[in-house]
């Protein structure tokens, strides 16, 4: 009923709806009416009424992150096509997996939330997820016919649909930092994580996660040396829905790069804007440490590390820490 209400409101932005018009659209009261109208003013939307009059929309919706306002500014085929919202969760990789875990034509859902209690990036870390300033977000795809090793294709055309969504709002120092972080400097503004099912060696499913500072006019303390936000970054504050489906429309428009191209193509964008190649870095491998520059990406998207004793090694997982700063 509130998405019934919002089209009325938006079809006549500026201008008055008669309770009547509402109430004959919905087949409720004009006591119903106002109760959802003041729900929707509690989330955020500047609704005006007028006794005898009605209720006008006074301007577009500003960062409200619900279903509604990301279907609006979706300009995808399948990405977003189910919008899967909660206002607190674990984390939005545990909702897609019980999804899936019921269901089986979920390609393209996207799950959202206002708050997770245990989000989670690469090698279990934990990615911290304050209310409503953020986006916390897992998407659900289901490739043809793509092997397991399409996974890290995916998981670097997800990291440049975000990363590309992130500049779209001027910040145009941000970078990819291999595997999977986006930064501005050496500081964190967010992270992808993929997770896969796959059958036989071909991938049934991948979840796309990913995990972005939006609207924090300040980092938590103990991370502030290490990650910043979109706000910080800007200096004023961001459309999370607009930014989300931005995010959907360029990983929608990636991945039918990727299947009529080939990885290459992903791995060539890729390398257009990383912070990786050339730089000092330090493998961190648990008790093991590898000093070296990173040189390339091979075949399969894995870092080419030339090592301080001479040889090129080969990097799959470990983490890598830049010289100069940062370390995941």
């Amino acid at each position: 009923m509130n998405e019934v209400i919002l089209d009325e409101l938006y079809k006549n932005l500026g201008k008055y709806v008669t309770s009547e018009r509402m109430c004959k659209k919905l087949g409720i009261s004009r006591i119903a009416v106002w109760n959802r109208i003041k729900n929707l003013q509690k989330l955020g939307y500047k609704i005006e009424g007028k006794r005898s009059v009605g209720y006008m929309l006074k301007e577009e919706a500003k960062d409200i992150l619900i279903p509604y306002e990301i279907r609006r500014r979706l300009n995808t085929k399948i990405f977003g096509s189910r919008v899967e919202y909660f206002r607190l969760t674990s984390s939005t990789m545990d909702e897609a997996e019980y999804l899936l875990e019921k269901e089986d034509d979920l390609n393209g859902a996207l799950i959202i939330a206002e708050e997770q209690t245990s989000g989670r990036g690469r090698q279990k870390r934990k990615w911290l997820s304050p209310k409503g300033l953020n986006i916390y977000a897992s998407l659900i795809y289901s490739p043809e016919n793509w092997d397991t090793s399409m996974a890290i294709p995916f998981m670097f055309a997800l990291s440049i649909a975000v990363r590309e969504a992130i500049v779209d709002f001027g910040i145009d120092e941000a970078k990819i930092k291999w595997p999977n972080d986006v930064m501005v400097g050496n500081k964190k503004i967010a992270g992808v994580l993929v997770e896969a099912k796959s059958e036989s060696g071909i991938l049934k499913y991948l979840i796309g996660g990913f995990g972005i500072n939006v609207n924090m006019e300040e980092v938590p303390e103990e991370i502030k040396d290490t990650a910043t936000s979109m706000f910080i970054e800007a200096s004023h504050k961001i459309d999370r829905a607009t930014l989300l489906a931005n995010i959907l429309f360029y990983l929608e428009n990636l991945l039918d790069i990727m299947n009529k191209k080939g990885k290459d193509e992903i791995f060539k964008l890729w390398r257009g804007m990383n912070n990786t190649i050339g730089r000092r870095v330090d493998i961190i491998s648990g008790e093991d440490r590898i000093g070296g520059v990173a040189k390339d990406i091979d075949r399969d998207g894995f870092l080419v590390v030339e090592t301080e004793s001479g040889p090129r090694k080969v990097i799959t997982a470990e983490s890598v820490r830049f010289v100069d700063g940062h370390e995941e």
